[in-house]
């Protein structure tokens, strides 16, 4: 009884190490393009775990995760689980990610620098704080599994997320050269990781 008891500290122990550790990409740009933003026809709001999702335009692309924090307490945890700072062209090159340090806290982000490779507005306009709505539970599930170096390819919606009493999430709906206050909430209706 105690053998197997170690073993499944042992492997609930292994998980949790695998899932933190970054995946390592080696040095060079990863994605060259930044996502694409496009108008949307428009599209009537519609209901989502009790909250009206607006759609605002279409985004799609493919992007380095820099960092990612899933949240487990807060009021939006049911909507959007898991945030993501997000980067490409030069933000997707391990070498200059060495001197670029983002943290995740409270649904924003931080960020520091030590020998700044690239001018402060590259670093803001080649990077996002991403709300990660997922549109399906199989979407949900692969979301969770997401790690620090993944390159995703994302196909969905820039929404405003609210309930009756009150805004919970209102969307960025264009790439900045400056710091971006409120990120972009995205309804994910494709999520590819490699």
């Amino acid at each position: 009884m105690v053998k197997y008891l170690v073993f499944c500290v042992f492997v609930a122990a292994s998980y949790i190490v695998y899932s933190t550790f970054p995946v390592d990409r080696g040095p060079g740009v990863m994605v060259k393009n930044a996502p694409e933003i496009e108008g949307l026809t428009w599209q009537e709001p519609f209901t989502f775990k009790g909250a009206t999702v607006s759609p605002k335009k279409v985004i799609e692309g493919e992007v380095l995760v820099i960092k990612r924090k899933r949240y487990f307490f807060d009021n939006l945890t049911k909507y959007a689980p898991t945030d993501a700072m997000v980067g490409w062209n030069q933000l997707s090159d391990e070498r200059n990610l060495d001197y670029v340090f983002y943290s995740l806290k409270g649904r924003s982000f931080n960020l520091d620098l030590t020998r700044p490779p690239l001018p402060l507005n590259t670093i803001y306009g080649e990077s996002d704080l991403w709300h990660l709505i997922p549109s399906t539970s199989e979407i949900s599930e692969k979301v969770k599994t997401l790690r620090d170096g993944h390159i995703i390819y994302v196909k969905g919606l820039l929404v405003d997320l609210e309930t009756e009493d009150e805004q919970l999430l209102t969307t960025e709906t264009a790439l900045t050269t400056t710091r971006s206050s409120e990120g972009m909430a995205i309804w994910i209706e494709e999520l590819r990781i490699r």
